[in-house]
């Protein structure tokens, strides 16, 4: 699974109502439901992006001028131009269990497990 599906689905199960906008090479992409959301208020070519999702976008030179519409739209659009990894290893090493309370431990574990659709 790609790093954008895959950040595109963690990202979504934090808010699934935000759209969120990728930076891919020189264009910026909605994939998934949120192209047909965004094709609900504006018409944007759709090609596959996977085998089970979709994509539609924009060349990123014209990002100043999307990001007024969605404005104007209210749309609650947010840019990624950049996924980052999460390093599991780092993060678990800066955890002090004495202080993780059950509930955050299980928060965590479930954040891990969407990052990496386990």
């Amino acid at each position: 699974m790609s790093k954008i599906v895959r950040e595109y689905n963690r990202l979504k199960s934090k808010n699934k109502d935000k759209l969120y906008l990728f930076k891919v090479g020189k264009f910026y992409i909605f994939i998934g439901e949120d192209v047909n959301t965004i094709n609900n208020y504006m018409v944007l070519k759709i090609t596959k992006f996977s085998n089970e999702y979709n994509k539609c976008g924009f060349p990123v030179e014209r990002l100043d001028d999307y990001l007024r519409v969605f404005k104007n739209l209210k749309l609650d659009v947010e840019v990624i131009d950049e996924i980052q990894d999460i390093d599991v290893i780092k993060e678990l090493k800066n955890i002090n269990i004495d202080e993780l309370s059950k509930e955050d431990a299980l928060n965590l574990l479930k954040e891990i497990k969407s990052y990496y659709e386990l």
